[in-house]
């Protein structure tokens, strides 16, 4: 999976020409494909189980989320002045991943800015997945 997103997005910058020309059909097929992903993935949850089975754990998520767009929001609008819709698709990458952030971009017709969510997405899973293997054996150690 990771060979090909490398292969393709180079080809993709070394012949953009080509590969305009799959632009439209790509994104239809792609937001069909999202569409079936969003389905699958909600059609296997239940929000009052998880509500009557583990509300410390909706808490403590919600407490999270609302400290990371705290922060988000008053770093990226108050220090470097960033434009609030790329800081609200960040934050959506973190939260939900590239095809949340995605979905967003293209629902609110932010064009422009489909491409950098999913890319900022893959690479927050990228350097999570490393952290996480890295710090895995670590704390398994430290617990045990």
């Amino acid at each position: 999976m990771v060979i090909t997103s490398i292969v393709t997005v180079l080809a993709a910058t070394i012949h953009p020409k080509w590969f305009r020309k799959l632009r439209s059909s790509g994104s239809a097929i792609g937001i069909l494909f999202l569409q079936m992903f969003f389905a699958a993935s909600g059609a296997s949850g239940s929000l009052l189980l998880v509500l009557r089975r583990a509300p410390s754990l909706v808490a403590f998520s919600m407490m999270q989320i609302a400290i990371h767009f705290v922060f988000l929001i008053g770093i990226g609008r108050g220090i470097f002045r960033l434009d609030p819709n790329e800081l609200y698709l960040a934050s959506n990458a973190n939260v939900g991943g590239p095809t949340t952030a995605a979905a967003m971009a293209q629902a609110k017709e932010w064009n422009r800015l489909t491409l950098p969510a999913l890319l900022v997405g893959v690479f927050g899973y990228a350097t999570a997945t490393a952290l996480s293997l890295s710090l895995g054996p670590l704390l398994t150690r430290i617990v045990a």
